[in-house]
């Protein structure tokens, strides 16, 4: 009698454990990957607004000054649109913190100025030179991630002339995957800009080398 009860507390005690341990696959599996798929769009929206900062910098600190910044994506690409003045760097995620279809800005002021925003520029002293923001497209069972680094035309009312951060790509303006981007200031020209009521203002435009590798 004494050993059918320690066999019977033995089974009971083993269906515990691996009740026990299923539930914690069950329900701990996909927590453990929200956690994780979080944490990894939380360093790409880092390496993004570092990116930004950098460019920024390399910007203000005269021809010759030079930085190199690390996007780290698995799955995904940077490019470089030179027209519109910006870095998109996507990537994939099935729980997405970013608004879908809706840009959210992630650092900088407002989206005056952008392309992604309304009017020709943006005010010097109120707005930022540049702007980070993010954004969510529906792709069924993994949404699309899209962050971008844009910079716009600033106008400074004292000179009433323009400024600008212009990033010029010589060579590819596309990878995939991790991407190193090297930022190199290529001087100053000047030159004019026409906004959209046909009106020409002198500009200032610091001459920016994107390489992506």
């Amino acid at each position: 009698m004494k050993g059918q009860t320690q066999a019977v507390t033995a089974v009971m005690i083993t269906g515990i454990l691996v009740g026990t341990i299923s539930a914690v696959y069950i329900w701990g599996t996909p927590l453990l990957e929200k956690r994780e798929g979080q944490a990894e769009l939380n360093q790409i929206e880092n390496d993004v607004v570092s990116l930004s900062n950098s460019i920024e910098s390399v910007g203000n600190s005269g021809s010759g000054a030079a930085s190199e910044s690390n996007i780290r994506i698995g799955e995904g690409e940077v490019y470089v649109n030179e027209t519109g003045n910006y870095i998109e760097i996507t990537t994939f995620s099935d729980r997405s913190p970013y608004p879908l279809e809706a840009w959210r800005i992630i650092d900088g002021s407002n989206l005056q100025g952008l392309t992604i925003g309304a009017g020709d520029y943006g005010i010097q002293g109120q707005d930022s030179a540049g702007v980070v923001a993010a954004r969510s497209d529906d792709g069924g069972q993994e949404d699309r991630i899209i962050f971008r680094v844009e910079f716009r035309n600033l106008f400074d009312s004292s000179t009433e002339e323009m400024e600008y951060l212009d990033l010029q790509v010589p060579g590819s303006d596309t990878t995939t995957g991790q991407t190193s981007i090297s930022i190199s200031n290529q001087g100053v020209e000047q030159d004019t800009f026409e906004i959209g009521t046909g009106e020409d203002f002198d500009r200032e435009k610091t001459n920016l080398r994107v390489t992506l590798s």
